[in-house]
């Protein structure tokens, strides 16, 4: 019998190499390429422009004691000092853990704080945002967070909250008395020869398998763990990814969200050496984004969250917009639905959809690719990309048969190191011969196509039977009346979990619990799958980094709206 196992294979090796050193043979060979568009500053910046930078940078953060496995934090918006810390960062040996600006305000105090202190950050670096009506302003939460900073400058303090931390440095306008660095002075001391000299001896003892870039996981509960990936990871699944899905051959790549959303592939254009373009400073409205693609003439997109692909399909001003350059749109993060593949061929019929699967934890581990049949692009994510394992297994860890629920499993190049001081966690995610447990649910066909049907955890037991939310969510979601459902499990004395289906209705439609039941008999749903519990909404919670959908939390909402207790009898 035919198992779900698969090792994919290419003819091309993975390559030893640096962000660094990526940096520097781009800008040798192609030193005028624009590299990076940043039209919310207006600048265009080309990989030598990018390697100066990155280099003066790199120079004053060894300056302030910056060396090799020290983190370095940093809460910016898009603008190109981000990616000169990138690249900086890494030609010193040291490790990135770049903050979503967003989340790290609202979640600083009870989370960010706790999980910068655990992974020992060195130096801080933080925008100067100004003060606002809802918002204390940058140097006011500074005064706050870290109090020593009122009586003395930061250069070489011990902080009581944060013993790791030595310096802490403002990037934007330099109104702050000198309390603090500002990252023009950072910079300012990179100028020399004798300073660039000290990059270069860095960068010789830098290796690519050490730990080059921190990310936190988008979880919806307790504290987020520190991913950690290193140059090789970083470097080669981008390099597979493009491959892969034909965006090496586009000129003009559109980033569809901020810098930190998607740190992972901050180097992309010197890896591809086509231009990345940045639409704003923060999160794009889907007006940005159109303004961009047709003034850019941006060919392709990297990673768009479903959620705003959702919203770029039906957005009322998509036609009024010339965006016919663009050719491709990479979309994930979570279930992309069939419907909105169907959407999506609908009004954008010239452009390939390529669904993307991934994780934090392994970056992108299969793509749809080109020259998908429509039926693949809607039911699949696609094949493994190249130099990867992949087995799906029950709940003993056995692998399952060809074409058999089973929980994804991978190994291979691109799996995460750790999570950086959580030794119990890491253990439990990654088996000792190297197996990351993903935690989905998929199917493997017998052409090696993988079918995501759901997460491991979101199972709802009731009575008996396991029903998963995606069973449910696929069969309301082809209702003509309703423009997205999420399906969640709710407490019930008779059957433990009973199913409760939360429907947003399109513009101007109104339905009832009784219709949406017809609605699921009369198109398959067995009894134990069908709902018992039907409400509707304007719209859905999201976890506080605002990228994916949050089912605790619409959990919870449904609890309350439906009046129920958690283990009533």
């Amino acid at each position: 019998m035919a198992m779900s196992y698969l090792k994919s294979r290419s003819d091309e090796p993975l390559v030893d190499v640096t962000l660094g050193q990526l940096l520097d043979d781009t800008a040798a060979r192609w030193p005028e390429k624009e590299a990076y568009v940043f039209r919310k500053q207006g600048v265009r910046m080309t990989c030598a422009e990018v390697k100066r930078e990155a280099d003066r940078l790199a120079a004053g953060l060894l300056s302030i004691g910056v060396g090799r496995g020290d983190v370095v934090a940093w809460v910016v918006s898009t603008r190109p000092e981000w990616i000169a810390l990138g690249f900086a960062v890494a030609k010193i040996g040291a490790v990135a853990l770049p903050l979503i600006p967003l989340y790290f305000w609202s979640s600083y105090d009870d989370i960010v704080s706790k999980v910068m202190a655990k992974v020992k950050v060195k130096v801080f670096l933080i925008e100067n945002f100004p003060a606002t009506e809802d918002f204390e302003g940058t140097l006011s939460f500074l005064k706050r967070a870290f109090p020593e900073t009122t009586s003395q400058k930061t250069r070489g303090l011990t902080f009581d909250t944060m013993p790791s931390l030595k310096s802490i440095v403002i990037v934007g306008d330099k109104n702050h008395e000198d309390a603090f660095y500002n990252l023009k002075d950072i910079q300012s001391l990179g100028d020399d020869d004798t300073a660039r000299g000290r990059v270069q001896e860095a960068q010789s003892h830098s290796d690519c398998h050490d730990a080059v870039m921190l990310t936190l996981t988008s979880g919806s509960a307790g504290l987020p763990k520190c991913v950690e990936h290193s140059s090789f990871t970083i470097v080669n699944n981008t390099l597979l990814h493009v491959r892969g899905t034909g965006m090496d051959t586009k000129k003009t790549v559109l980033m569809p969200t901020d810098l930190t959303e998607a740190a992972f592939i901050f180097h992309l254009p010197i890896i591809t050496v086509g231009t990345l373009v940045l639409p704003i400073d923060e999160s794009p409205t889907v007006t940005e984004l159109f303004s961009a693609i047709m003034e850019e003439r941006c060919e392709t997109t990297t990673l768009m969250y479903v959620k705003h692909f959702h919203e770029f399909l039906h957005h009322p001003a998509l036609n009024d917009f010339n965006i016919s350059f663009l050719k491709q749109v990479s979309v994930g993060g979570n279930a992309v639905t069939k419907p909105l593949v169907q959407r999506a061929a609908e009004v954008l019929p010239c452009v390939d959809i390529q669904k993307m699967y991934g994780t934090t934890e392994t970056m992108s581990l299969a793509v749809t690719g080109p020259g998908r049949t429509k039926e693949q692009i809607e039911t699949t994510v696609g094949n493994l990309l190249p130099h990867m394992e992949m087995k799906l297994v029950d709940r003993h860890g056995q692998i399952v048969p060809l074409q058999h629920e089973g929980e994804v499993w991978v190994r291979g190049y691109s799996v995460f190191r750790r999570y950086r001081g959580d030794e119990e966690k890491t253990a439990e995610a990654k088996t000792t011969d190297g197996w990351y447990k993903t935690g989905d649910i998929g199917i493997l066909e017998e052409n090696g196509l993988l079918k995501i049907t759901g997460r491991k955890e979101e199972f709802i037991i009731r009575d008996s039977t396991n029903v998963h939310p995606t069973t449910v969510e696929q069969v309301l979601l082809t209702h003509p009346k309703v423009f997205d459902v999420k399906v969640v499990g709710v407490p019930d004395p008779a059957s433990v979990e009973e199913i409760c289906a939360c429907i947003i209705l399109k513009k101007g439609q109104t339905s009832d619990q009784e219709e949406m039941e017809e609605f699921s008999e009369k198109h398959g749903l067995i009894d134990d799958y069908c709902p018992g519990y039907v409400i509707f909404m304007d719209s859905f919670p999201v976890t506080s980094t605002g990228r994916k959908f949050d089912r605790k939390k619409l959990r919870d909402i449904a609890i309350e709206r439906l009046s129920l207790k958690e283990g009533a009898e």
